[in-house]
């Protein structure tokens, strides 16, 4: 019997999603994208979502497997252009590996991602042609296609976008209710920021480590066990179950405590991608390090929970993830915020790959920056340009693994305790000071941080600052700037 392994990757998701800094356009675009490759895939291969022969159906990625030459032939014609229609801006690339034998299935899917990359680089004819006397929609430069009540010329996307906002399919992935209510979601940035005390907010983007090792040296067998398809949806369902765990943890929590004194509140957060071991959420900023801290550690149990029974041995483990935080106000760019977050996202992982032996697990791990200018750099001169002084010490004290992160946590809460007295001993003012001293002189900033022990051993103790100069000089890292950023999300107004 031939087996035909279908392949799809969307294309062209970011751009379509963020090509607006209106968040409401950004919600459509998001579900228009979850659609895609849940309903509009499951309807037009005229399957179920429960179909043993999906691989992966989540996050701008298919993988099916056809039993019928004809059926996959028919589902490639059509696909594309349906997808076209349906989100303008997205395109499809697509591919089909032919097999005899279902234990050829790993290797195929290797043959499968290599052709998608190939189709990758194939430009794709648009769906909407733009001539030189049709009009323009302004903020977007597409096509004009309708014009709103306010007499704007939007193109076909953003009314496609628009039509889609009240959509609630992702926001009910993430926290487990089933139909919320529409007073609840956010369609502005401004709402997400409402019921906080200043105007940042953080894109949080988090990708699951040793996956392709997972693949890799237990596809066969997964195959052979008849679990590949399970396999796939176990990773899907522990990334769910960890999501909503997080917002049933920091969200919900901020809504109890919130919610009562202000009536018009809103969920402070907007999940934009949950599929397969990705999770992209735009959140308010004092929530995003409870959030991912959170959701790293439920990731890593749930995928435990979810691997059980399994026959395939290996995955007893489960799975760790990395995430990246990007910190900017309200009106920064949310596409550059997004790519920031990604690159954050990747040096976490790099820094918990360094030394790995063998099969061994990378290890959950999280990064952030706060961005406090307007010009857009790769994290690299980022972190150069903005995080080091001139004696060579670096205020980039990420990666964090989780237990650094709960200790991060804890001088979070003596800081807290800190300002909340601030009136007599001023130690958060007195924080900022020593930092910037140390982007002046070295020196004189250790002589203030003695001055500091003597005047409030118990605060200097507590924090353990001890270690922290220790730090400084040894490995000439500081973590005082990162300490100072986290704990001043939770004051402020909606000018800072």
């Amino acid at each position: 019997m031939s087996y035909y392994l279908y392949g799809a990757s969307v294309q062209g998701i970011q751009d379509f999603i963020f090509k607006t800094n209106k968040l409401a356009e950004i919600i459509g675009g998001s579900e228009l994208v979850e659609d895609i490759c849940t309903q509009t895939f499951y309807k037009l291969a005229n399957i179920k979502e429960t179909d043993e022969n999906i691989i992966l159906s989540a996050a701008g990625n298919i993988k099916y497997i056809f039993n019928d030459k004809k059926t996959c032939q028919d589902f490639v014609a059509k696909f594309p252009k349906l997808v076209m229609q349906k989100a303008p801006g997205i395109t499809v690339s697509q591919s089909v590996v032919a097999y005899e034998n279902t234990n050829e299935l790993p290797e195929k899917i290797q043959v499968l991602e290599k052709n998608l990359r190939i189709q990758r680089n194939l430009p794709p004819s648009p769906i909407v042609q733009g001539f030189m006397g049709l009009e323009r929609a302004r903020r977007t430069g597409g096509v004009g296609f309708k014009r709103t009540k306010d007499d704007d010329v939007i193109d076909q996307a953003t009314d496609a976008k628009l039509n889609a906002r009240d959509h609630y399919s992702l926001l009910s992935k993430a926290s487990g209710i089933t139909i919320p209510e529409s007073n609840d979601m956010a369609f502005d940035i401004s709402d997400i920021t409402a019921s906080g005390t200043n105007s940042w907010i953080a894109v949080i983007h988090a990708d699951g480590n040793g996956l392709g090792t997972i693949l890799q040296n237990s596809g066969k067998f997964l195959t052979e066990n008849n679990e590949f398809n399970s396999f796939s949806k176990a990773i899907d369902e522990a990334t769910k179950a960890a999501i909503q765990e997080a917002f049933d943890v920091v969200i919900n929590k901020d809504k109890a405590e919130k919610a009562e004194t202000n009536p018009k509140y809103k969920y402070p957060i907007r999940p934009i991608l949950i599929g397969g071991d990705d999770v992209t959420v735009i959140v308010r900023a004092d929530l995003a390090l409870d959030f991912t801290e959170t959701f790293l550690n439920a990731f890593e149990k749930q995928s435990v929970e979810k691997f059980k029974g399994f026959k395939t041995s290996g995955l007893n483990k489960g799975l760790t993830a990395c995430a990246g935080i990007a910190y900017v106000k309200e009106s920064y760019p949310l596409h550059y915020a997004l790519h920031l977050a990604e690159e954050l996202c990747k040096d976490a992982k790099k820094e918990v790959k360094k030394d790995l032996k063998g099969s061994e697990m990378p290890k959950s791990s999280l990064a952030f920056y706060k961005v406090q200018d307007s010009f857009v750099k790769p994290l690299k001169e980022l972190k150069e340009d903005t995080l080091k002084t001139k004696e060579e010490l670096s205020f980039y004290a990420g990666p964090y693994l989780l237990p650094e992160v709960e200790q991060l946590q804890s001088k979070l809460q003596t800081l807290k305790e800190a300002a909340a007295k601030s009136d007599k001993t001023k130690v958060v003012g007195k924080l900022r000071q020593i930092v910037s001293e140390l982007y002046k002189n070295e020196s004189t900033a250790n002589f203030m941080l003695e001055r500091l022990k003597q005047i409030n051993p118990k605060f200097y103790k507590d924090l353990d600052l001890a270690s922290e100069r220790k730090a400084m000089h040894e490995n000439k890292t500081s973590q005082l700037l990162d300490l100072i950023t986290l704990n001043g999300f939770n004051y402020g107004n909606r000018q800072n």
